[in-house]
């Protein structure tokens, strides 16, 4: 793993692991790691982070610490069971231009996981599979 300063490239921590450690291992260590090597008096801000950070005790984290969060899930069964009856709340997903991009959709949603249960907008993409 890699921890950079979006704005300047510099890399604040890394975390290179032998092949077989699961890629959501001790994620919210390592984002502790990179802000205790940040300057003093400098915060994350912001943490954006793929699946593997998708965990409530990150999500957590970042509500306690006022990090403005963006992490990617995989598509689960408990997502899934969620959205089986938004059919009709669907909105078109647009480009910069706010034109509408073909076969593309976006349904956004409150959501809440983990212990403390703090509440954040989840946000679906969903794109027409063509030969299914």
């Amino acid at each position: 793993m890699v921890g950079h300063i979006a704005q300047t490239g510099q890399i604040v921590a890394t975390d290179f692991r032998a092949g077989n450690v699961s890629p959501n291992t001790d994620n919210l260590g390592f984002i502790k790691t990179c802000q205790d090597a940040l300057p003093k008096g400098t915060n994350i801000k912001k943490l954006r982070i793929d699946a593997a950070g998708y965990q409530a005790s990150i999500i957590d984290y970042c509500f306690e610490n006022d990090i403005e969060f963006s992490i990617r899930a995989k598509m689960c069964q408990s997502l899934k069971d969620i959205l089986v009856d938004k059919d009709n709340q669907w909105q078109p997903l647009v480009d910069k231009k706010g034109k509408a991009i073909d076969g593309q959709a976006t349904f956004r949603m409150r959501h809440f996981m983990g212990d403390k249960g703090k509440v954040f907008d989840l946000i679906v993409q969903r794109s027409v599979v063509t030969g299914q």
